[in-house]
């Protein structure tokens, strides 16, 4: 037995490129699954990402086959690079975040193995008194380094985790700052992984110090120039509230002069259900009660308009600013929203292009209309596993053709010069990009109605 174990040991601590190979490439997917779902636990819990277990698994399996075939037909450091734009693409798809989080997701993995691997190689090298060209032959050394490196990435996975620690990014960014940050992340990859590159080779004839300085500065200097951008989001997300602040207060003043009227006119009210009530009038008290009820209902979707209930700063100011624009143009406009839309199933940059131009649509179609309402509601459906967004109008032209109106460049209004009929083309785009939405449309005499139909994944 003691025999046995010495002979493992002699096959552990020293050089062997063919044991090496076996447990470190043939047989090294423990490893990968270990490493890859360390990973995701660390950027996901960073960036704020929920997800489900299937997607962990999902991303970790075609990660490591994906990864696989490049490290087999592609030399370091150009299947590194590919490796990293594998992954990027992989948690934008799987993960269902936008391209910026998906960039940093790997930026957060490089900044924070990248240090602790050149550490654990200059360390295990003190420690097992080794020269570097023949470190990464002795199968012991190349499994110390790697299960300190799962080890201390866990380890800092549960402080992130104990603290609450992650960061708020928006979705609602401007072009421009996404733009930046973007880019600059893109910038930080391809430096950072460069550099470890070359730390990594040049290990063997740089003092510690030069290359633990020289990687820590970089690192350092890329999370000032990330702090600095994430300072000016904050300042951009503290003016998006305060124009949804504003736009709250302008529903309010609305809502308040409507209470006023409606007090000040109350007497009144009640002298005209009284004189209908003294006349037995029950058909024109009826035709005054339904009268009256628009009113209440115009107030109702007054009260709807608040921040509370519409929990989204892009889709608040989208309604708030159609609402208004209905209203100038004599529609009534009815709004209803029972779902937390931070729990929609869809991208919000996606679902406020489809709100908008479906919106559009209903204006203009209910703008020459004798009764001009539109009707919207956002709600789950109690019946089937899905999130609808349901548009009401009513319309004038009652020959629009249901079969074509997603064409691109199909229109019923005028030719006046100007670019129509792409509202809806751009919609079935949107569509077509995501398998979880369907746009059911139909009309009748009334009215015309759009339902965007958003299933659970």
């Amino acid at each position: 037995m003691l025999e046995i174990l010495q002979t493992i040991w002699i096959a552990l601590t020293t050089p062997n490129e063919g044991l090496t190979a076996i447990l470190f490439n043939k047989f090294g997917i423990p490893f990968v699954f270990i490493e890859l779902t360390v990973n995701v636990l660390l950027f996901t819990t960073v960036l704020n990402i929920k997800y489900r277990n299937k997607q962990m698994i999902l991303y970790v399996l075609l990660l490591s086959l994906l990864s696989g075939i490049s490290n087999t037909f592609l030399d370091k450091p150009y299947s590194t690079y590919i490796n990293m734009i594998i992954c990027a693409i992989l948690v934008y798809f799987i993960f269902n975040v936008s391209l910026l989080k998906s960039i940093l997701s790997e930026i957060i993995i490089m900044i924070i193995s990248s240090p602790l691997e050149i550490l654990s190689v200059r360390f295990y090298l003190a420690f097992f008194d080794i020269p570097y060209d023949v470190a990464f032959s002795i199968p012991l050394f190349r499994l110390s380094i790697t299960l300190t490196i799962y080890l201390v990435m866990f380890l800092i996975w549960l402080l992130l985790k104990r603290l609450k620690y992650s960061i708020l990014l928006s979705d609602n960014l401007s072009k421009s700052n996404k733009v930046v940050i973007f880019l600059n992340s893109i910038v930080g990859i391809i430096t950072i992984s460069t550099q470890f590159y070359l730390a990594c080779y040049y290990s063997n004839n740089l003092p510690l110090a030069i290359s633990v300085l020289s990687l820590l500065t970089l690192v350092a200097y890329f999370f000032i120039s990330i702090f600095s951008l994430f300072k000016t989001t904050k300042l951009e997300i503290t003016s998006q509230n305060l124009e949804q602040a504003k736009d709250y207060n302008n529903t309010l003043k609305l809502l308040y002069d409507d209470i006023r009227t409606f007090r000040h006119d109350f007497g009144n009210i009640v002298q005209s259900i009284g004189g209908y009530v003294d006349n037995n009038d029950i058909s024109g008290l009826k035709q005054y009660y339904k009268q009256l009820q628009l009113d209440c209902e115009d107030v109702k979707s007054l009260e709807m308009l608040n921040p509370t209930i519409i929990d989204n700063p892009a889709v608040y100011s989208l309604l708030t600013s159609k609402y208004h624009k209905a209203t100038d143009l004599g529609i009534s406009m009815k709004i209803h929203v029972s779902l937390k839309l931070e729990k929609l199933n869809m991208k919000i940059y996606e679902f406020t292009r489809v709100l908008g131009i479906l919106l559009d649509n209903a204006i203009e179609a209910c703008e020459n209309c004798d009764e001009k309402i539109i009707n919207l509601e956002i709600r789950r459906d109690e019946k089937s596993p899905r999130q609808l967004l349901l548009i009401q109008n009513t319309y004038f032209d009652k020959n629009v053709n249901l079969e074509r109106i997603n064409e691109k460049g199909y229109t019923t209004k005028k030719n006046d010069g100007n670019p129509h009929g792409l509202g809806l083309w751009e919609v079935n785009r949107i569509l077509k990009r995501a398998k979880n939405l369907n746009l059911y449309t139909t009309k009748d005499s009334i009215f015309f109605t759009q339902q965007l139909e958003i299933y659970d994944k």
